[in-house]
């Protein structure tokens, strides 16, 4: 089933030709492996955002 958006914003133009431009740019970047532990810090910091909304929901703090 598919579901039409209205209102959707469609590139034309020149916006059109330099999203495509950056698209190729960005896709013709060396890849890159991602280090060892890369997402530790991003974890602490979701781990620890939790650990304070669950202290303090009595003040009006609401996990999403």
């Amino acid at each position: 089933m598919a579901i039409a958006f209205e209102g959707m914003p469609v590139l034309t133009g020149e916006a059109a030709r330099r999203f495509v431009e950056e698209v190729d740019r960005v896709d013709s970047l060396p890849w890159k492996e991602l280090p060892e532990g890369f997402y530790d810090d991003i974890d602490e910091c979701i781990n620890r955002s939790r650990k304070f909304v669950r202290e303090h929901e009595e003040l009006g703090f609401r996990s999403i």
